[in-house]
């Protein structure tokens, strides 16, 4: 049960981060692609699983945010590249403001990542 929803989560966690950028380049390049229902809907589908399977996990692991550091780091990291994201797609009015928020964004994903695999809280 662990294993399978430790992969679902990290595949979950592959296709945010695909979708962002596609999303992102879409939004760059003014393509028609930025309007697709399809890359509008499925990134809410897949932090649907993203959060279900991280909450899943808590539960098997016994390990809950503001009880342990280091899953609260996870959450913060969470919450700051969902911000980010969605200031890349949505709120940015620039170019450079969407891929300053981009960067941020990935950059928040490859310290929750760093955190899940050390255990090491960020601060």
């Amino acid at each position: 049960m662990y294993e399978g929803l430790k992969h679902l989560h990290l595949t979950a966690v592959a296709l945010s981060l695909l979708f962002l950028t596609l999303q992102v380049i879409a939004h760059i390049f003014d393509t028609k692609m930025k309007d697709a229902k399809w890359l509008k809907v499925l990134p809410h589908i897949i932090h649907t699983v993203l959060i279900v399977t991280a909450i899943s996990l808590c539960v098997i692991l016994a390990q809950y945010p503001f009880v342990h550091d280091w899953v609260t780091s996870k959450l913060i990291g969470l919450v700051a590249y969902i911000l980010l994201a969605v200031l890349a797609v949505k709120w940015a009015r620039t170019n450079a403001m969407r891929v300053f928020a981009f960067l941020g964004a990935v950059a928040w994903l490859g310290l929750t990542a760093k955190v899940a695999f050390s255990k090491m809280p960020l601060f």
